[in-house]
């Protein structure tokens, strides 16, 4: 009986080292992994190409954004400048950046004429 026993604990061993060793050489060749793989990697990719910061220098009524708009314009002729309309005010955001740092370094210059200014990520997903 206790051979049984033992010979049966054996079998059961072996088999469970048996099966861990089959689940560590499984290799996921199959279509739909690799195609699910590729479509996480094309959004992952696209996710990064339209996401930038932009810094916005004025929200309110549209006669003062139209007003910075222009004084931003003649001031920093370089840089990008919208002039943007969410409900319920007129915004005017400057730039488009990939580096938070590059954007934080513009943030300072650009403060000492508007010192509301702040930076947004946004993404054109």
């Amino acid at each position: 009986m206790l051979i049984d026993r033992t010979f049966s604990l054996l079998l059961l061993i072996i088999f469970c080292i048996s099966l861990n060793a089959q689940d560590q050489n499984v290799l996921y060749n199959d279509t739909l992994t690799k195609k699910l793989f590729q479509i996480k990697k094309d959004y992952s990719k696209r996710e990064f190409e339209s996401t930038y910061y932009t810094i916005q220098i004025y929200y309110g009524s549209l006669e003062a954004a139209d007003s910075i708009l222009n004084d931003f314009r003649e001031n920093f002729k370089e840089i990008k400048s919208d002039l943007i309309f969410e409900t319920p005010n007129y915004k005017v955001r400057i730039g488009e950046y990939k580096d938070i740092n590059v954007a934080s370094q513009k943030l300072e210059g650009i403060r000492r004429l508007y010192p509301g200014s702040f930076i947004i990520k946004l993404s054109e997903l």
